[in-house]
């Protein structure tokens, strides 16, 4: 089984990841840990604040997170209390006892306990900052804590939704790498280290049944069936690749003709109906004609602003003339022009349905890098199914501008961009060229074959009397041997890749306007070239191309001397119906690809029910996910919307997110557990228990999985007002009528009797106090399955718990534990806010009674009851310890007193003086008021009466050993004021219920 779940930039498990959004990590701390002398395991620790009840509370989390051999794990939940201990130990490297035996390295052991739990930190000597950080945290938490005065064992409920699972103790050896059991999805155990996956993983991967069979992974497998949800997988450049793997079956070659003529006219413009273009044109048979001019406008005003298209006008007039009758059988189809550089492009109409996608750019690369006196403009377009680029540029000047020539080739060979069309007749699949990226645009290299065409003013390195001397000789191959764009070519410095006839002219610049004498002001040179290259393509072959002519022509226009191109090219012809037949057979192939890689978990249980479910009692329920796919499977819970947290407040799965390798499983702990802040919601009727959680597998699908429980009401964090309402057990109101008590129709105020009723669950716990309590009741931790199982009695209205055997007094101290959860989990605390003030201000035992006067009378009635109970208690157990200490002195024993209460007895220091209680707050025990449960009482009546004798012994004196008063003072500050105590008022709160027990 492997699990692995989130983690950190800096590459530790994120605690946070698999918290509730109630809960927020303070401080984390990367460790091994061990519990009483198991092996060291790589953990996780971090102190964690919950604001889930309303008040923070902290715990310390120790979580191993998930690897290849294990599940992500919760070894320890530490509620950070006033009980908490902690120590440090620093471990200096012990000495090598051999040469060959590395020596242990230096750490700092953090030892952390309380009453229940015991466990060892071990930390690198290295994490000593963080380990401070730690230490430091801790300790203020554990001060915040004290500002809460609630008995341990009432606290932390919001922890018990997080499944525990210590580790195993039966390895005590002290091995750095650690191993826990993990389990394959057959449910085998196996023991794996940390540092190494499980092998043979992959033999037991169950495939879905799919026609495509898979066979075992290697790297050509991995090639040939990819996995289409990995990352970096292009689902347009898988369909892509397999189309064009069968490009011989759906396509075919057929031959086109292309000429193309580069000329730089030194701004001149074509005589009017000038017919002398002719030899440019060619014969006629050319499929494309390409005419590429440079220097069209050299006006300073076409610098800045474009003069629109005259005398692009002009030169078509003219080429048009020059074709003479054959003009009819062409069309013109693009005309791109800036500032000086122009093209024009005419194909003939025959061809014309089977010329798509034409586009154009222009870019220019003269002054300050941008100028139009020097630019290169393209045209892009697609003959049949073969892609076509034609680059006219004008490059710089000069011999000695031969890098900046070579920069100018550059910037356009990378800045001609073209938009990519996207139209509903257009498959991404078919277009080999088009990028991933949407908002990558195609270049001039995106194509089949790339023409460039222009004055691209390469020069020749020779003496300008020896080239002209060699130029008169005829001596052209010596001449180009000196020729700087064949060097270039040569070296790859630019036009790397392309290609050019042999030139068998004489230089075409540069010329005496008018004749064919060359100009002694400027050193001849072939300025004037036309290249082609074809691009390599990932998808098909190199197109052929084949140059049948490379003529100079005797046009005396300019200073420089047209020149033109004739090509023959193999363009590919589509049949579309078979393309298309191929492509959707390939568009079901990367279907079922997708069926067999999907990420698919299988949850073993998608219904849960966890039965009757009680507050305050944890309930786990345990799902196991298995991969049945082939590849790892990330999964997490979805929540319902998102601003919601993955499910309600009482449910929450454990680990929520990971990732399960092929053929493995992992096992889940969905635990349900309702606190005291939704209980009251819940018992009457105002929310829904049920839930259903969705599970998501990232690229797969979502499980839905329902929660099912019942809800046992209970009378816990039910305001007083509800409470001294309920005429029977809440258990056996059904919900309607649950709900009426929260919202009673107005003629149930007018037909209430006068005065008010008790709450008979708290009268019930106070007369079996009175009967029953003695010794240590009210401080320091209870039994909680006992103290909640009263609380189900009063709820169900069954008699109390009675002791059996050996657990003498037991019932006792659960009925006060209980006593005080319901009082401290009241919504509003027995002194209200709005009394806070005169009862924390009074000094005397008469101001104390005093300032109850204006809380409410079932308030009052309950807080009275609670002091006489309480005091009458103390009284007891003052008895008892004098009672044992008289028969210790005698040597006899009372025949009702058992070896286990004498024992108890026997850290009892009672004065043997004190007397039997016989008065509470001032009244004879025999006239404390014990209401009837199925009526009205009379309000208690505050009395301020001097008690009778014999008298009650100051609380002060009393031996009350090991409980002593300010033990229970501070145990019944929660159930009185509240569980928050504010810190500067605490004394005040306690000095006042010390008033109210010396009644």
């Amino acid at each position: 089984m492997s699990l692995y779940a989130r983690t950190n930039t800096v590459g530790h498990f994120d605690i946070a990841s698999v918290l509730r959004s109630t809960e927020r990590v303070s401080v984390t701390l990367p460790c091994r840990v061990r519990t009483d002398g198991s092996e060291y395991h790589k953990a996780e620790a971090a102190t964690v604040v919950s604001s889930s009840a309303g008040i923070k509370e902290a715990a310390l989390m120790v979580i191993v997170p998930g690897t290849d051999s294990f599940e992500t794990r919760l070894l320890h939940l530490l509620p950070i209390t006033s009980s908490l201990k902690h120590s440090l130990n620093q471990t200096p490297p012990s000495p090598s006892t051999s040469f060959f035996h590395q020596s242990s390295r230096p750490h700092i052991t953090l030892s952390l306990s309380n009453e229940s739990s015991k466990f060892d930190l071990r930390i690198s000597a290295s994490q000593t900052v963080r380990v401070q950080t730690l230490i430091t945290d801790i300790r203020a938490l554990i001060d915040a804590s004290r500002q809460q005065r609630a008995p341990h064992s009432f606290t932390h409920s919001w922890a018990r939704l997080y499944p525990v699972i210590p580790p195993s103790l039966e390895n005590d050896s002290d091995d750095e790498s650690g191993s826990l059991t993990s389990r394959s999805a057959t449910g085998e155990s196996s023991e794996t280290s940390l540092a190494s996956p499980p092998s043979g993983a992959s033999n037991s991967v169950v495939t879905p049944l799919t026609s495509l069979t898979l066979e075992p992974k290697n790297a050509s497998t991995e090639e040939q069936y990819p996995n289409p949800f990995a990352a970096g997988f292009s689902r347009i450049g898988f369909l892509r690749k397999r189309l064009f793997a069968s490009l011989g079956e759906w396509s075919s070659r057929t031959p086109v003709k292309i000429r193309i003529t580069t000329y730089n006219v030194n701004d001149k413009l074509p005589p009017p109906g000038t017919k002398e273009l002719g030899t440019l044109v060619g014969s006629g048979v050319e499929d494309v004609l390409v005419f590429g001019f440079q220097e069209v406008d050299l006006r300073s005003q076409a610098l800045l602003i474009s003069q629109g298209n005259v005398r692009a006008d002009e030169w078509e007039s003219a080429i048009l003339a020059g074709l003479d009758s054959k003009a009819e059988g062409y069309e013109r189809i693009a005309m791109t022009q800036y500032v000086g550089v122009m093209t024009l492009v005419f194909v003939r109409k025959t061809l014309r349905p089977h010329v798509t996608h034409v586009q154009t750019s222009e870019r220019g690369i003269g002054l300050l890098g941008f100028g139009g006196n020097k630019a290169g403009v393209c045209v892009r377009l697609k003959i049949y199914d073969t892609t076509v680029a034609i680059v006219n540029s004008h490059l710089a000047a000069f011999a000695t501008a031969l890098e900046r020539r070579r920069a100018d080739f550059q910037v356009l060979l990378k800045g001609l961009p073209f938009p990519v069309s996207v139209g509903e007749e257009i498959v991404p699949a078919f277009e080999e060229f088009w990028s991933e990226a949407k908002d990558r645009p195609l270049g001039v290299e995106d194509s089949h074959v790339l023409f460039w065409c222009g004055d691209l003013n390469y020069r020749i390195d020779m003496e300008d009397d020896i080239l002209r001397a060699w130029v008169g000789e005829g001596k052209r191959d010596s001449i180009l041997e000196k020729d700087q764009l064949r060097a270039d070519i040569a070296s790859g410095k630019s036009f790397a890749g392309f290609r050019e006839h042999p030139i068998n002219f004489a230089p075409s610049f540069k010329y005496v306007h008018g004749s064919t004498t060359l100009d002694t002001r400027r050193s001849p040179a072939y300025t004037d070239r036309i290249l082609w290259s074809t691009p390599r393509s990932e998808y098909s072959d190199t197109t052929s191309v084949a140059c049948s002519s490379y003529d100079l022509h005797s046009i005396l226009w300019s200073d420089h001397r047209p020149v033109s191109a004739s090509f023959d090219v193999n363009v590919r012809v589509v049949d579309e119906e078979r393309r298309r037949e191929m492509y959707l057979g390939v568009e079901r192939e990367l279907e079922k690809l997708e069926e067999v890689y999907r990420p698919a978990i299988e949850v073993d249980e998608t219904s849960l029910d966890f039965g009757d479910v009680r507050v305050l009692r944890r309930i786990p329920r345990e799902i196991k996910l298995t991969n049945t796919g082939r590849v790892p499977a990330t999964f997490n819970f979805k929540p319902p919307s998102p601003d919601k947290p993955i499910c309600k407040a009482w449910f929450w799965p454990f680990p929520n997110h990971g990732t399960v390798k092929p053929g493995e499983s992992v096992t889940l702990t969905i635990t349900a557990m309702v606190d005291d802040q939704h209980a009251a919601g819940l018992s009457l009727g105002n929310a829904e228990l049920n839930d259903v959680l969705v599970l998501r597998v990232a690229d797969g699908k979502d499980t839905f999985i329902t929660l099912q429980a019942n809800f046992c009401p209970t009378i816990l964090s039910l305001p007083l007002s509800i409470l001294h309402l309920l005429s029977e057990p809440i258990q056996k109101l059904d919900v309607a009528q649950r709900k009426l008590l929260a919202n009673p129709p107005v003629d149930a105020y007018q037909e209430r009797p006068r005065g008010v009723k008790p709450v008979k669950e708290i009268w019930r716990l106070l007369e079996h106090l009175m009967a029953n309590g003695s010794g240590r009741l009210w401080s320091g931790s209870s039994d909680e399955p006992g103290f909640l199982i009263t609380l189900d009695k009063l709820d169900s209205g069954e008699d109390l718990p009675k002791d059996q055997g050996q657990s003498k007094g037991c019932s006792a101290r659960n009925s006060a534990a209980c006593l005080l959860l319901l009082l401290s989990s009241l919504p509003t605390a027995l002194i209200p806010p709005i009394r806070l003030r005169e009862c924390e201000s009074a000094r005397t035992r008469d101001e104390a009674f005093a300032s109850l006067e204006g809380v409410p009378q079932v308030n009052t009635n309950i807080l009275i009851g609670v002091m006489s109970v309480v005091k009458l208690c103390i009284e007891r157990a003052s008895a008892q310890a004098s009672n044992s200490s008289e028969e210790k002195s005698t040597g006899t024993f009372s025949s009702e007193v058992s070896a286990d209460d004498y024992q108890s007895l026997n850290h009892d220091t009672g004065s043997p003086d004190s007397p039997a209680p016989t008065h509470v707050l001032g009244s004879p025990m025999s006239e404390l008021p014990t209401p009837p449960l199925d009526d009205t009482i009379p309000s208690f009546t505050i009395t301020r009466s001097t008690p009778k004798k014999p008298a009650a012994p100051e609380l002060t004196e009393m031996p009350l050993d090991p409980e002593t008063l300010d033990d229970i003072v501070d145990a019944l500050l929660p159930a009185v004021f509240g569980r928050v105590a504010f810190v500067n008022q605490v004394d005040n709160r306690r000095r006042f219920i010390k008033l109210l027990l010396e009644g």
